[in-house]
């Protein structure tokens, strides 16, 4: 009853292209998703639900045992949103299978891989052998000087957000220059301008980034952008003779750097992480072991160690307990006993990542 509903109302479905006040005649519509039906994500889900289940007892059936990434009793292989599908695995031999698999088993429902749009992306060294269709076609792999853009978030290689907050603050400032007169417009109040500017810019800049763990460097290079973005709303030129400092400029538009707000989202995130206890999956692979250290047998020497989300998270949850009033100093041996503690009870969580944290004294 309920497919034939769905057939009913996607059955010989009319439309019409309006250009401006320009409308073309009716067509039907034969192929593609209904990007403005309601129901059209729904489908969807149901759909790569069944799929996905179908992937992976076909390989089951073909390896004999389960796919996993993170652990083998939470065998997460597969993240979807809507048509975007990312495959993971730890080999280039079990990669292929579930490839192959995907193919062979979308080939019933009509439904095939856009390869133009699929590609092999190496976190760590390269791959054993080459990752291929099923017609034997190599897929593509993302090189060293490449990226690819997923949601949003431009994935490489190196695993470094860097290129992504580039990438982002590039286009903030591509738009933010398109409104030059609204900006100078000297009869618009500055609440007004600061306020667009927040609602506009700001989900630009930090969509995405509530889980990524960014260096000292890159927080520096975010908060740059924002006051030089203020200082045009305020028409205060960048000038090391009127020394007009970040601070005034905070106090006349009523804010605080921006990277205070990235952290207090990614706060959020964590407690939300800590409180889905250590059976759920986001738990699990926020804290796998090789998220969190490095690989002792490797065969190279380890270097500099990577930045890593968790252990960043805690490093900020303790700086923002000794940054309240009065300080809660937190011990590094008990650190993670508290935060755990902390993250259960959730008002005090939601009023603790909301605490604006206290501003560097300067000297005059």
């Amino acid at each position: 009853m309920f497919s034939s509903v769905i057939g009913n109302m996607y059955h010989h479905t009319p439309f019409r292209v309006r250009d401006s006040d320009n409308v073309s005649q009716k067509e039907i519509q034969s192929t593609g998703i209904r990007q403005g039906c309601p129901l059209s994500p729904y489908l969807f889900i149901l759909f790569m639900t069944v799929l996905m289940h179908d992937v992976e007892d076909s390989y089951r059936a073909e390896m004999g045992n389960a796919v996993h990434t993170h652990s083998a009793a939470d065998p997460l292989f597969d993240l979807e949103y809507a048509d975007d599908t990312v495959l993971m695995s730890r080999s280039s031999h079990s990669i292929t299978k579930l490839l192959q698999c995907l193919q062979k088993e979308a080939e019933p429902y009509g439904m095939a891989l856009n390869r133009a749009k699929t590609k092999l992306l190496v976190v760590s060294g390269p791959p054993a052998s080459v990752v291929t269709f099923t017609d034997n076609t190599p897929v593509h792999v993302v090189g060293d000087n490449e990226s690819l853009e997923y949601l949003g978030t431009i994935l490489n290689r190196k695993g470094s957000p860097q290129i992504t907050l580039t990438t982002r603050l590039a286009r903030a400032k591509q738009e933010f220059n398109k409104l030059a007169q609204f900006w100078s417009h000297a009869n618009i109040k500055t609440a007004l301008k600061v306020r667009v500017f927040k609602h506009f810019f700001y989900p630009m800049v930090l969509y995405g980034l509530t889980h990524v763990w960014l260096t000292d460097g890159l927080r520096n290079r975010l908060d740059a952008w924002h006051c030089r973005c203020l200082r045009r709303i305020v028409r205060v030129k960048v000038s090391m003779i009127s020394h007009v400092t970040n601070d005034v400029i905070y106090k006349k538009t009523d804010c605080h750097p921006i990277s205070r707000d990235l952290e207090s989202m990614q706060l959020k995130y964590f407690g939300h992480v800590v409180r889905a206890g250590i059976t759920e999956t986001i738990h699990n692979v926020t804290y796998s072991q090789s998220h969190t250290t490095r690989n002792l047998n490797a065969p190279k020497r380890a270097g500099r160690p990577c930045h890593k989300w968790a252990p960043g998270m805690e490093l900020t949850v303790s700086r923002w307990a000794s940054a309240q009033l009065p300080p809660l100093p937190i011990p590094v041996s008990q650190r993670q006993r508290v935060i755990f503690a902390k993250c259960e009870d959730h008002a005090g969580w939601r009023s603790f990542c909301a605490f604006p944290m206290r501003r560097r004294v300067t000297r005059p």
